[in-house]
């Protein structure tokens, strides 16, 4: 039987990209269709109507998107932790020249957001010396951050990488600061967290992983370059791959320990049950 999934991205995620390349969707059965989302909020739209099947985001998006009446939760982890830079015009040189800037987010109370304030923080700036801009996606935060409506913002790859080629400066990367923070997650409608056709969709992703876990990292790299991807891209994705799709419990409140930290904790509080539904990654992972 087959069946056809939509998936919601910012950026295709090189797991995903695997899964395709090595035919691993095909032996599930599985059509999958990409969607490019430009922000959060319009990804939190596309799972809550239905026109999207399956969302790949930051997982701190949930503590928002089910505070705000939705209920998607997360199934599989597919980056160990953020890959992130903090990147700004060439003019500033250090996190603390950011006083006085405009920052670009996705949104302020969601996602990276959370991030930034804490590496801004860490820096000695108060949420009262910058201003934050919600501009959109990393694409639309690098669009941004291009035309100077922003003076710095959060990328990732490939989008970092054309940032240093066009000569806007790296001031900070997230992962030296907060390697335990975990990267993207697949999240779905609780409802159907067990349907089949989404079970099949972890399935494929950990099929993609295995085989990455067993291929010398030169093989995987060709492989990924082939595909479209990046050299700089593949080595950061072979830095950041998780060990497995399950998401760890400790990963999950450190999520929610940074927001408590920066005075970004929704009342009443958010605890890791309100986030991750144990089974679907557990399940295919044979945990």
């Amino acid at each position: 039987m087959a069946f056809r999934l939509r998936q919601s991205v910012f950026v295709l995620p090189l797991l995903c990209l695997l899964a395709e390349e090595l035919g691993c969707f095909d032996e599930a059965g599985l059509t999958v269709e990409t969607l490019t989302t430009t922000s959060s909020a319009q990804q939190r739209h596309q799972l809550c109507a239905g026109e999207a099947d399956i969302g790949i985001t930051a997982i701190d998006n949930l503590v928002v998107w089910n505070t705000g009446g939705a209920d998607l939760r997360l199934v599989a982890q597919i980056e160990s932790t953020t890959a992130l830079r903090l990147v700004a015009h060439g003019s500033r040189t250090c996190v603390e020249e950011l006083r006085g800037a405009k920052v670009g987010v996705d949104a302020v109370d969601n996602g990276f957001s959370v991030i930034l304030r804490h590496l801004l923080g860490a820096h000695g700036l108060a949420p009262v010396d910058y201003t934050l801009v919600p501009v959109g996606g990393v694409r639309e935060r690098w669009a941004a951050l291009s035309d100077g409506t922003i003076d710095a913002t959060l990328l990732g790859p490939p989008l970092d990488e054309h940032a240093r080629d066009e000569g806007f400066t790296s001031l900070i990367r997230g992962e030296d600061v907060l390697p335990d923070y975990p990267g993207q997650g697949v999240v779905v409608p609780a409802a159907v967290a067990d349907d089949p056709a989404r079970v099949r969709y972890v399935d494929a992703l950990d099929q993609a992983l295995r085989w990455l876990r067993r291929t010398p990292d030169d093989q995987v790299a060709r492989t990924l370059i082939r595909s479209g991807c990046t050299e700089a891209a593949a080595a950061t994705y072979l830095r950041t791959r998780p060990v497995s799709l399950v998401p760890s419990r400790a990963g999950l409140e450190r999520i929610l320990t940074l927001r408590g930290e920066v005075g970004m904790m929704p009342d009443p509080p958010v605890t890791a049950d309100d986030l991750y539904i144990p089974g679907t990654s557990a399940k295919v992972a044979g945990t």
